[in-house]
């Protein structure tokens, strides 16, 4: 029952699920920002997905996001960084049900306070 509790506020923020496009992608990154501001802590994020943990994280190379092994996240955290004019130190992704018959990612974005600076929504293929 807490596992599905946890997808709930993504369940809700969605609708019902199906393989998006470029611009259903935006709207539902927009609508993430609804239920997560910049500004909101790491830990207030976590709260959110209950007993869910991220399936992805990482902080920041010493060397910037350049130096990080895979260059999908650091072009990826580069991209929100020149959009938002802020530096990235870690990065969360969660994954789970949206709407009823297809899974996202949910990519949060967060500064050296651990607030955010920016979220995505990304379809999860199988």
């Amino acid at each position: 029952m807490s596992t599905l509790l946890a997808f709930l506020p993504v369940v809700l923020m969605t609708g019902i699920g199906c393989v998006s496009t470029v611009g259903d992608n935006a709207e539902r990154t927009a609508r993430l920002r609804q239920f997560y501001p910049a500004g909101m802590t790491k830990q207030e994020v976590q709260a959110k997905w209950h007993q869910t943990k991220a399936d992805f994280s990482a902080t920041r190379p010493l060397y910037g996001w350049p130096a990080y092994q895979n260059q999908y996240i650091a072009r990826k955290i580069e991209a929100i960084e020149e959009k938002a004019g802020k530096k990235v130190e870690s990065v969360e992704r969660y994954w789970g049900p949206d709407g009823l018959m297809s899974l996202c990612y949910c990519w949060y974005f967060y500064d050296s306070d651990e607030k955010i600076v920016d979220v995505e929504w990304q379809y999860k293929s199988d």
